[in-house]
Parts: C-alpha cells; sequence; structure tokens
C-alpha cells in the first residue's frame, strides 16, 4: 500500500525498504508507525552516494527532473575524482551541454580535460539501425580504462528514449539485462527513461522487467519520489507513483 502526504512526499509502507548499503539517513526518515518518509531530495542523496557496479535505473516525467537527477550524479562524481559520461537520446548533445551549463557544470573546461564525454545515441546505442550490445557494453569498458589509467573512476548516464522511437525495445531488454543488477565495469551507471515516451509507444508492459535488470530504482512523478531496491518494487508501486497502468 502507498499513501502520500499534503506535500506530495511519498509515504511507504517500511517493508518495502530493505536493509542496503543505500539505506535512507535516520533525519530522512521517520520510522514511526513502521512507515518510511522520503522527501524530495532523497533521489540526489541517492545518486551522489552511488558506489562502483551500482546500476540504476531511473524514470522521470519531466526533463527539469532529469536534469536535476542526472547532473547531480555527475557533478559529484566529477567533484571526487570520477569522469562522467553522458549518452544523449532525448535531446542532442548542444541541448544537454546547454543544460549542463545553465546547471553550473562548466562542460567546455570539463570536456577540454578529457572529464566530462557526451555523446549522441547514434552510434553508440544505434548503428546504421542495428542495436549490437556487445560492443556497447565493450564501448562503455573502453571508456572506463581510458579514465582508470590516469587514476579516474566513471559515473555514466544514459538516456533510453531512442531504443522507444526506434522499435528497438526487445533489443533494449537484451541490452540491460546483459548489463547485470550488479554491473561487471566497476562504474556507476543510471539509465534514465521518461515515462511519458514509454507510455505514447505503448511499452509500459516492460517496465517491471526494466526494472528487474537493475539493482536499484528511481522514480520521480507528479506524487513525489521514491528509491526502492528493485527487487522489492511491485507493480502497484509504479502505477501509484507515476500514475500508468500496467
Amino acid at each position: 500500500m502507498i499513501t502520500y502526504t499534503a506535500t506530495g512526499a511519498l509515504i511507504a509502507r517500511f517493508s518495502h525498504i530493505n536493509a542496503g548499503k543505500h539505506i535512507m539517513e535516520e533525519d530522512s526518515i521517520d520510522r514511526s508507525g513502521g512507515i518510511a518518509i522520503l522527501v524530495r531530495e532523497e533521489a540526489i542523496r541517492f545518486v551522489e552516494s552511488m558506489k562502483p557496479t551500482d546500476h540504476v535505473i531511473f524514470f522521470y516525467d519531466t526533463v527539469e527532473s532529469k536534469c536535476r537527477v542526472l547532473f547531480n550524479f555527475l557533478d559529484n562524481g566529477l567533484s571526487n575524482r570520477k569522469g562522467a559520461a553522458y549518452v544523449c537520446s532525448e535531446e542532442d548533445p548542444e541541448q544537454i551541454r546547454s543544460r549542463m551549463e545553465s546547471y553550473g557544470i562548466d562542460v567546455k573546461e570539463t570536456e577540454k580535460e578529457g572529464k566530462l564525454i557526451i555523446r549522441n545515441y547514434d552510434g553508440w546505442y544505434i548503428e546504421n539501425g542495428e542495436v549490437e550490445y556487445v560492443k556497447i557494453l565493450a564501448g562503455w569498458r573502453d571508456i572506463y580504462d581510458e579514465f582508470h589509467k590516469r587514476g579516474f573512476g566513471l559515473r555514466g548516464a544514459g538516456e533510453m528514449t531512442c531504443f522507444f522511437k526506434h522499435s528497438k525495445v526487445k533489443e533494449l531488454l537484451r541490452y540491460e539485462y546483459a548489463l547485470h543488477r550488479v554491473l561487471d565495469i566497476p562504474m556507476e551507471a543510471i539509465c534514465a527513461y521518461n515515462v511519458n515516451t514509454i507510455v505514447e509507444t505503448g511499452y509500459t508492459e516492460i517496465m517491471m522487467p526494466l526494472v528487474r535488470a537493475h539493482g536499484w530504482a528511481i522514480f520521480t512523478g507528479p506524487r513525489g519520489e521514491m528509491v526502492y531496491q528493485a527487487g522489492n518494487v511491485e507493480d502497484y508501486d509504479i502505477e501509484k507513483l507515476l500514475q500508468v497502468k500496467l
């Protein structure tokens, strides 16, 4: 069962929160009555604390939510000796650079220093109309190895809209499951999904299989936001928070 506060903060039964390495801080949780109250900034605190091999799925409903979570994730990594890689598909690289600059990331200097990589989906996720997940995995490994040689870790974020717009959802599932819930590459990764795109293209039924391919799940929507260990997510959690029908 899920209910919501008057301010939109999500209230979930405490049994859904697993005792894991990303358990929420005491000052953000009201444990009275066996429930956890998670505030709006919980997603930010979570992504900033991500560790190598974390594989996270992120569902968002606005561009603002996408940028708030992903840019905090990457900026925090840049401040902690980690390189950052961003693969665009909902927006093009120049739009992302502009949004990052507005957020406060010095894109020009960070790219010049070789600490930030921004790429478009074509030639990365989809090349000549085909998805080769082995090649994508090798690409992430190559980027990680280059940063590792220089003493850096890696945080990677990818917009997954292209798979829906190009009807490559079956290939998307193969790719996500090939990454595994816990990444083989010692990097931190967030796969970002626009809920509106999923609904508009008629693929809501794959939301649960996508969640199961990850170790953690972040949901931001009109009713609040929540961070779950992926194994604890139920259909009704997604339906209530994101207001979609699976």
